[in-house]
């Protein structure tokens, strides 16, 4: 069975005057759909008035600066996503989702990394912190080909 929140994408074909409109729907996580979903359009306007106020509603929400700073701290320490949204849903009136927090977490990583590329801000660490390090790069003067680094305490 596949859940609604999983849809990945829709496909829909009606190239033909003889064939009906149809919609083809796909698990987002690579999954099988076990049997065939019919929709029929009657009509292609609402028959119900739309939301003018979505506030509360999951997809509509945004993490405050206070889960933010939640995400923040507990990515410092690696605390697991799934505990931090555990810690998140503690409050009443949170509508976070997994997604929200995995967002977060990679805007913070994108902060922390500035311009420089994944190879440079690893070199950079290294660096930081003391590290003995060595590379050697490929002709074009641009490709890592080889890299070693170790912890200074373990050249003793």
């Amino acid at each position: 069975m596949v859940h609604p929140d999983n849809i990945a994408g829709e496909e829909s074909n009606n190239e033909s005057s003889r064939r009906k409109a149809f919609v083809v729907l796909s698990c987002e996580r690579g999954g099988k759909i076990d049997g065939l979903l019919c929709i029929s359009v009657i009509c292609g306007i609402h028959n119900y008035a739309l939301e003018t106020n979505i506030h509360g509603h999951p997809s509509a929400c945004r993490l405050s600066c206070e889960e933010k700073d939640v995400v923040s701290e507990l990515s410092t320490i690696k605390v697991a996503p799934r505990n931090i949204l555990a810690d998140l849903k503690k409050k009443p009136d949170s509508v976070s989702n997994i997604k929200q927090v995995y967002n977060e977490r990679y805007n913070l990583k994108v902060m922390k990394m500035g311009p420089r590329s994944e190879m440079r801000h690893l070199l950079k660490l290294l660096g930081d912190n003391q590290y003995v390090s060595s590379f050697r790069t490929c002709e074009d003067k641009v490709t890592v080909r080889d890299i070693f680094w170790t912890h200074p305490d373990d050249l003793q």
